[in-house]
């Protein structure tokens, strides 16, 4: 019995085929947003804190769409961009504020130069990142100097202030996210 008998035997085998060839594909062709996820979870499984990678990552809408470690170097720099950039404008508000605490401020300014060391680090690391990898990549390390610069002056100006603190770490890990993925460029 040829496969068309069988065909006209079983009126279902058609449907089989219809539903069954289309999934075979997307088995075996992962769509682009698959392989991006299966990028970010490699990457993510080499930082620091797996869970607040994840979420950074796939905070930015760009990500699914990410075809490579370029792609993912590139968000996860402007990632850090953006939170060095915010931490410094609220350390900086908060120098500003009249109601700070006079004894604060010293820490508070050496932070503020911490950042403009952060947010510079980060900005050179994307601008390198296409032309000297290895360059980028020790940027994007230093990015995390600026974060443990502002902690340090924290604890030895006596300033207790867990917004700040809770910023530094983020830094910390977006410094380390985007080590791991240019240190996966070198490669």
């Amino acid at each position: 019995m040829t496969m068309t008998m069988a065909m006209a035997k079983h009126p279902l085998i058609p449907v089989f085929f219809l539903l069954a060839i289309p999934s075979f594909f997307f088995t075996y062709y992962p769509s682009p947003a698959h392989a991006a996820s299966e990028l970010v979870e490699g990457i993510c499984h080499k930082s620091q804190n797996y869970s607040f990678c994840i979420q950074a990552l796939k905070s930015d809408p760009k990500t699914p769409a990410a075809k490579d470690y370029m792609d993912l170097a590139e968000i996860s720099l402007n990632l850090g961009i953006s939170n060095a950039t915010d931490t410094r404008s609220y350390v900086t508000d908060m120098y500003e504020n009249s109601r700070t605490d006079p004894k604060k401020k010293p820490t508070l300014k050496a932070c503020i130069s911490a950042y403009d060391g952060a947010v510079g680090s980060f900005r050179s690391a994307f601008g390198e990142l296409k032309e000297d990898v290895l360059t980028a990549n020790y940027d994007a390390k230093v990015a995390g100097d600026g974060a443990v610069s502002c902690e340090d002056q924290l604890v030895s100006g006596g300033v207790k202030d867990s917004a700040i603190s809770a910023r530094n770490q983020f830094t910390l890990y977006f410094s380390n996210i985007a080590d791991v993925i240019t240190t996966l460029l070198l490669k």
